[in-house]
Parts: structure tokens; C-alpha cells; sequence
């Protein structure tokens, strides 16, 4: 699984979501991270990509956005990624909050009797 959180440095979530500097993808298996890339986004892949900003995005299934962003932006990524909110800025922590999470979400649901 590959998740994707928009930055304009590498160190903060991003306060542009619709517009970021690139994102920080990371590959996700067996609840660690296994892989880590940051992906800028360049004006020119933007305009000729058919998919435009989210060309960076074509093999991620989720993003990390902000919790006040969902509720005030409309998103491209809506219906196409899963969206996952926070109210963090730091990306450590973010990688920290959705990791544990997405632990104690596997956990309930897979080893019930």
C-alpha cells in the first residue's frame, strides 16, 4: 500500500493540499513503512500529464490531508483516494498517528473468533 501526504519541504504537511511543492510517498507493509520517496512536482509534468497535479499520485490508494482541509477545500483526490484526516503539521507524527492506527484498526477486525 502506498500513501502519500502533500509537502512543500519535506518536514510539514503541506497548507496548500490542492497545490503542494510534492508529497512524501511511503510504501506501507505489514504495518511498517518499507519504502520512503519524496515526489516534487514539476510545472511541466503538470501541464502535459493528463492527470495533471495528480500525476504523482497515480500508484498511491490513500493520502494524509488535515483535518480542517477536508472539511473547507474541495479536493481532487476525492473519490479517487482513500482520505485519511489528521491534525498534526509534522510529518513524523503524522507517520507515527496513521501507523498505529491502521494497526488497531487490522487488529480489531482481523483476529476476532
Amino acid at each position: 500500500m502506498k500513501i502519500a501526504i502533500p509537502t512543500d519541504d519535506g518536514i510539514m504537511l503541506s497548507a496548500y493540499p490542492n497545490s503542494p511543492k510534492g508529497y512524501l510517498v511511503l510504501t506501507i507493509k505489514s504495518g511498517e513503512i518499507a519504502d520512503e520517496e519524496l515526489r516534487w512536482n514539476r510545472l511541466s509534468e503538470m501541464l502535459t500529464s493528463d492527470s495533471g497535479i495528480m500525476y504523482n499520485l497515480k500508484d498511491c490508494s490513500g493520502i494524509i490531508l488535515h483535518a480542517s482541509t477536508n472539511a473547507t477545500v474541495k479536493n481532487p483526490v476525492s473519490g479517487v483516494l482513500d482520505i485519511h484526516s489528521t491534525k498534526e503539521v509534522i510529518i513524523t507524527k503524522i507517520i507515527m498517528e496513521y501507523l498505529n492506527t491502521t494497526l488497531v484498526m487490522e487488529s480489531n477486525t482481523c483476529c476476532s473468533p
